[in-house]
């Protein structure tokens, strides 16, 4: 929608300030402007934003859509953490799948919340000990391609195993550092479910999977387990004690 061009003096005033900024809440316009008042502040955001200067994505956060870069800002804005799972495919370019769901790591808050005016919606996920393994790119904190992979066989519902598969495939990865976070986790279902899966992307796609990190995964077999959280029919792997209930042929569809 159009701006309304007429801004009273305090608008403009303010506006001037905040106009090359991506985001604004409150306590960025008190710092420049400490003899406004809150009720004053929310009162001038909120007038900006009926008069399309600005947009409401929560509560007290605002941002300029001819500025903002990136909604992933706006994501870490409302709660700290970093973009991870599908997001963090997004951003390294290992998938062309858009849900519109941007995806933030935390340590133990979970919510999902719809940015206002956008098709966009947020979602908290909470990891617990596996609240690591990010860094700063772009002003974004975000997850390590290998932690990124990780996160994916951690949460695979959330993502599919045919859009994992077709990451794995894709990403350039430490695998030394992959390994490392599994060494972590202690977790003898996963290891066997991510073993089988670089498994068959070996014998099937040719992907260059180091030796050691199937000896690793190798070590960790206790109890059959499925591949994914369904009752769909399934094969058995004796290998890796997986039942396989999704299929090569869907995991590959990409490939094949």
């Amino acid at each position: 929608m159009p701006k309304k061009n007429y801004l009273s003096r305090e608008e403009q005033r303010l506006w001037e300030y905040i106009k090359d900024k991506e985001i604004i809440d409150s306590e960025l316009v008190k710092r420049v402007f400490p003899d406004f008042k809150q009720s004053k502040i929310h009162k001038l955001l909120h007038s900006l934003g009926k008069k399309n200067y600005l947009k409401r994505a929560r509560k007290d956060i605002y941002y300029n859509p001819e500025q903002l870069k990136s909604f992933y800002k706006i994501a870490l804005r409302i709660r700290n953490g970093y973009i991870g799972l599908s997001s963090a495919l997004r951003y390294y370019n290992l998938t062309d799948y858009e849900d519109f769901t941007i995806f933030v790591i935390t340590e133990n808050f979970r919510k999902k919340i719809d940015i206002k005016g956008t098709d966009y919606t947020i979602e908290f996920i909470p990891l617990g000990k596996f609240f690591t393994g990010f860094e700063k790119k772009d002003e974004i904190y975000i997850s390590s391609i290998e932690k990124t992979l990780f996160d994916c066989l951690l949460k695979p519902r959330l993502i599919g195993i045919t859009n994992i598969a077709k990451a794995f495939y894709a990403a350039e990865i430490d695998w030394h550092k992959f390994i490392s976070f599994f060494e972590l986790a202690k977790n003898n279902s996963l290891c066997q479910r991510t073993g089988y899966l670089l498994d068959i992307m070996k014998k099937k796609t040719k992907l260059k999977v180091p030796q050691f990190v199937f000896e690793f995964l190798l070590k960790h077999i206790k109890y059959p387990v499925k591949l994914m959280p369904n009752k769909a029919p399934s094969k058995f792997n004796k290998k890796w004690l997986v039942e396989d209930n999704v299929g090569e042929d869907k995991i590959l569809s990409w490939w094949l």
